[in-house]
């Protein structure tokens, strides 16, 4: 039974939206097509209806985990303003929450070694994500362009280390890990 454009549209935005979230959770090599498909409730044999490989998908994956993140800063920045917006962002960053929910959260913090031992297509993905998320961040910036930037580096560096260091860390560690980088982050 042949669909619509539009219900290929729909299943396509299904499978990334799925993978997305399953490779920030469980890691791009545990992540399966079949769990993707599953996760999308289609069939494993129309995966290639849609792409080549499983790295297409990884790219497109990647690239909507930044997307999503992409969007949450520029909402508070719509509503907030760049300094109050980025406080909140940075704020949600080092929660319990994100910690506990890497399927909801940034890609730099979930994928980033996954994605140092994955190919030059998805390497490219990953770094076009960064520098999205850190033009945006910059705009909450003082100084140049050059320091504002710098500045947003230094920043989202830490915040995805604190993270990356307090999912790996027992409780009370992994607490005060995000205590002292929400500390930090005030300076």
């Amino acid at each position: 039974m042949r669909v619509s454009q539009t219900e290929m549209d729909k299943n396509h935005k299904r499978i990334v939206e799925g993978a997305s979230r399953l490779m920030r959770k469980q890691g791009i090599e545990t992540t399966s097509v079949q769990d993707v498909m599953k996760k999308a409730k289609l069939t494993h044999g129309g995966f290639y209806r849609h792409f080549d490989s499983k790295e297409s998908l990884v790219g497109a994956a990647v690239e909507d985990a930044f997307d999503e993140v992409v969007s949450t800063i520029e909402e508070s920045y719509r509503t907030l303003g760049a300094k109050d917006g980025s406080e909140k962002y940075y704020e949600h960053y080092l929660s319990e929450g994100h910690v506990k929910h890497p399927e909801l959260g940034c890609p730099i913090a979930a994928l980033s070694m996954d994605v140092a031992r994955s190919t030059v297509s998805v390497k490219g993905a990953f770094a076009e994500g960064f520098a999205r998320v850190v033009d945006d961040l910059a705009k909450a910036e003082d100084g140049t362009a050059e320091d504002r930037r710098a500045a947003a580096i230094r920043k989202i560096a830490m915040l995805a280390g604190a993270v990356m260091i307090a999912r790996a860390s027992v409780d009370k560690m992994a607490g005060e890990v995000l205590a002292a980088c929400r500390e930090a982050g005030r300076d």
